[in-house]
């Protein structure tokens, strides 16, 4: 509750700051430069990226040459695969709800619905990663491309962060279509590449199965601290495979711990009775758990591994996340930009590339929102 409060408090705060900023602005009767903001929005201009990424484009030119050119194939590619999993799962949902799993799931993030709060600070530094290695991908192309930029900058809506490279817009409308391309598709390259970086990371530190129940929360009334990671009880492994299994009581449960052991007495007329395994570690007072990953080598604190693997887990979610969707041709989006140019290639009508790219925005909007 002391979360929900917190972010209440910051709403409240947003709002004072924007009246204040207003009324300033009228009195003095001066704009604020580079800053634009609005109740729960604030966007930060600056001019100053453009030096750093003219030093950066011009360092290796080959190697960003061939980077955008491979962003160009993966960035179809990654548009045809979005579509083919929105469709499947649409599929599957109608004719074959039997088969439904967590894979099928398309689950927007709405921070308190659909995100939990103690969730957020992960969430924030994976947006934070994707901003910059997305904008600054697109910025260092851009300038590759001989493309000017007008700003680069990032804005805030309530608590989510986001980023802009912008370029100088008659510019890039009047780019050759395979140069706006190129700079429309390494954004989701750059994306790509860190999510998979991060997978290949996580399979490298961690063990590939569940080594336990992580207690991120429980009870007061409980014996096992919070940050404990249950490893068995009654020499039954605890992970997602047996934790829908029935386990009888006896006078006494063992419950084994990575920290310590603990013995919970039962009380004589529940002795002999079943339950799953899951209700049973709930009922010990477990308030909130996690599955645990366990290092494959080093031996941190419990709470430390977690907090890594959470950490590394929520950064190459989003990273794959807007790396595959953003590919879309949806209006707002990269896949876009690279649909319209590269029917310009073809056709010069831009009645029918205004209509293509309508009709496929349409289509995968419907996906969407159906899925």
């Amino acid at each position: 509750m002391s979360l929900y409060l917190m972010l209440a408090a910051l709403a409240i705060a947003w709002c004072v700051v924007y009246l204040v900023l207003k009324l300033v602005s009228r009195k003095t009767g001066k704009k604020l430069e580079n800053i634009t903001i609005y109740p729960l929005f604030l966007m930060l201009r600056t001019k100053r990226v453009v030096e750093p990424l003219d030093r950066i484009a011009g360092r290796y030119p080959r190697l960003w040459d061939v980077t955008a050119r491979l962003a160009i194939v993966t960035g179809f590619g990654m548009a045809a695969f979005a579509v083919y999993i929105l469709a499947n799962n649409l599929s599957t949902y109608l004719f074959r709800p039997e088969t439904v799993s967590v894979q099928n799931i398309v689950i927007p993030l709405i921070i308190g619905v659909t995100i939990r709060l103690e969730h957020i600070p992960y969430l924030l530094l994976a947006f934070g990663i994707v901003l910059i290695t997305h904008e600054g991908m697109h910025g260092i192309i851009a300038r590759r491309e001989g493309l000017p930029l007008k700003s680069a900058g990032v804005f805030l809506i309530f608590i989510l962060p986001g980023g802009f490279v912008e370029p100088e817009e008659k510019a890039f409308r009047e780019a050759e279509p395979d140069k706006r391309i190129r700079v429309a598709a390494v954004g989701s390259f750059a994306n790509l590449v860190v999510g998979l970086f991060v997978v290949f990371l996580m399979m490298g530190l961690f063990l590939p199965y569940e080594g336990g129940l992580y207690l991120v929360e429980t009870r007061e009334d409980s014996k096992i601290p919070a940050n404990e990671v249950i490893v068995s009880v009654d020499g039954i492994p605890v992970n997602s495979l047996t934790l829908t299994r029935n386990i009888t009581l006896g006078e006494k449960i063992i419950v084994k711990g990575l920290r310590d052991e603990y013995v919970f007495e039962i009380r004589e007329e529940y002795v002999g009775r079943e339950l799953p395994l899951g209700v049973l570690v709930s009922s010990l007072g477990a308030r909130q758990v996690d599955y645990f990953y366990p290092l494959r080598i080093g031996n941190l604190d419990p709470s430390a591994v977690y907090t890594i693997h959470k950490t590394l887990n929520w950064i190459q979610l989003v990273s794959l996340g807007v790396a595959v969707f953003n590919m879309l041709p949806i209006y707002m989006l990269d896949g876009s930009i690279m649909l319209a140019s590269l029917l310009e290639k073809i056709t010069k009508d831009q009645k029918k590339i205004k209509a293509t790219v309508l009709t496929a925005a349409a289509l995968c909007i419907t996906l969407l929102l159906a899925n």
